[in-house]
């Protein structure tokens, strides 16, 4: 009997021990980061979290009893269950796109997991705050192509260049590049390990600030393309949650902020700064609304403009995937991994371009299962006017439009011809406007879209 009990015991201590949470590979704030391998298991709040599969940028994941199915969270919300709140930060898919590898060097194996207590917020907001102060009436869109993890490449004229992904998250601030406007703010109590001046690029107009976190030392923030002459801290001085930093200049082409969160068991230098990136993209959304809660935003009148460049939107190009809180954009699925489609610019105009295979010749290269794309826009139901130019500014295009299944044009047209659909009056029913544009399935001409402008009749 005395056996059996010890037998007992020593089995009770293993199943305690199994249902411990693993410890995490990063943790920032109330966020915890796992790498895992399809197979894998994660322990989390006594729940089993396994990864089960992988198809492009989705993840098939099973938490407790439930499996669902998320793609890699660079513009998505985290999912909540069993009080637990998850989202992917990235995949072995993803990293394959591009060639900047130690970007995306926190991934070690087939998905980085990130877990969450839901009873608490992921970044508390008595240690944590935007990086943006208000006091200028700033706005975050949330719809700039310069997103977490973003596939850059300049797909114009099917160049074979290097693409990247996106080091962090862009934030436009065009209004206030080179004065004293919308100030930078330290998103946590830190130290200041660094400030690079550009003196080589640009008129000596740049420079980048390196924080060290207060609360985790391996936990780094990035802000770059600050305007030289309004930086307000210096190397080593500690600066407090939401003390003033600077303001922006931005690049050749516009003015933003890029924003940066890393890991990094050192100081990273000004070159390697962008190494292991922290997808933190929740957080910030977090940050600005109070919630991760997916809020929908709807119109009743708009113009769109498509593949423009960056200074004349900031950097709005309209060639992403739909997401609720922006209440538009393309209805792609896992068949693209990137997320978007293609565009081309030329001088102050600029399309999304669309073809069957998009990406070709790259390893984003994809072929929709359709012949047709469909770009969808949040509106209230009821009768609506819209039409919309296409055309491609660079090549021959051919194309087929319509508005919620109604016709509006046919169009063959030669290289940089641009062309107005006539006004059509359509019905909304389902809070979605759907347009609709049917592309050359032999893939021989490019299908482009320049601008949607609608308006509620009644």
């Amino acid at each position: 009997m005395k056996q059996l009990l010890i037998i007992l015991f020593i089995f009770c201590c293993i199943g305690l021990q199994a249902q411990q949470n693993t410890i995490p590979d990063v943790s920032w704030g109330n966020t915890h980061y796992y790498n895992l391998d399809i197979g894998d298991t994660v322990w989390f709040n006594d729940r089993a979290v396994v990864l089960l599969d992988i198809e492009n940028q989705y993840n098939t994941i099973s938490l407790g009893n439930d499996t669902v199915k998320v793609k890699v969270g660079t513009r998505s919300l985290p999912y909540a269950i069993y009080g637990i709140r998850m989202f992917v930060a990235d995949n072995k898919n993803l990293k394959k796109l591009t060639a900047d590898k130690d970007v995306h060097g926190l991934l070690t194996k087939d998905a980085l997991i990130c877990l969450s207590d839901s009873k608490n917020l992921l970044l508390s907001p008595e240690s944590f705050i935007f990086p943006v102060s208000y006091n200028d009436g700033f706005n975050w869109n949330i719809n700039e192509d310069n997103y977490m993890f973003s596939y850059m490449q300049q797909n114009c004229e099917n160049k074979r260049e290097m693409p990247h992904s996106n080091e962090g998250i862009g934030i436009a601030l065009s209004d206030a590049r080179g004065i004293q406007k919308h100030w930078l703010l330290a998103m946590e109590s830190s130290t200041v390990m660094w400030v690079e001046k550009k003196t080589d690029v640009r008129k000596n107009k740049e420079a980048c600030i390196l924080l060290q976190s207060d609360s985790n030392p391996s936990v780094f923030y990035v802000y770059d393309h600050l305007y030289v002459n309004n930086i307000e801290v210096k190397e080593g001085q500690k600066v407090r949650q939401g003390e003033l930093l600077g303001t922006i200049w931005g690049d050749e082409n516009w003015g933003y902020l890029q924003l940066a969160v890393v890991h990094s068991d050192s100081v990273p230098t000004f070159e390697n700064r962008f190494a292991n990136c922290i997808n933190f993209f929740p957080q910030l959304y977090e940050l600005y609304f109070k919630n991760t809660f997916n809020f929908s935003k709807t119109f009743t009148r708009g113009k769109i403009e498509f593949g423009r460049k960056p200074v004349l939107n900031g950097n709005q190009k309209n060639i992403l995937s739909f997401e609720e809180f922006t209440g538009m954009g393309w209805n792609l699925g896992a068949w693209n991994t990137t997320e978007k489609v293609m565009h081309c610019t030329k001088g102050e105009l600029g399309n999304a371009r669309l073809k069957k295979i998009l990406f070709a010749n790259t390893a984003a290269e994809c072929r929709n299962p359709n012949n047709f794309y469909e770009y969808e826009i949040n509106v209230r139901n009821g009768v609506y006017r819209v039409r919309a130019q296409v055309g491609d500014v660079k090549q021959a295009s051919w194309q087929k439009i319509e508005f919620e299944g109604i016709e509006a044009a046919t169009y063959a047209l030669e290289p940089g011809e641009m062309k107005w659909t006539s006004e059509k009056v359509i019905k909304v029913n389902d809070r979605r406007m759907t347009v609709r544009i049917y592309v050359d399935p032999k893939n021989q001409k490019v299908a482009g879209i320049s601008e949607i402008v609608f308006q509620q009749a009644y």
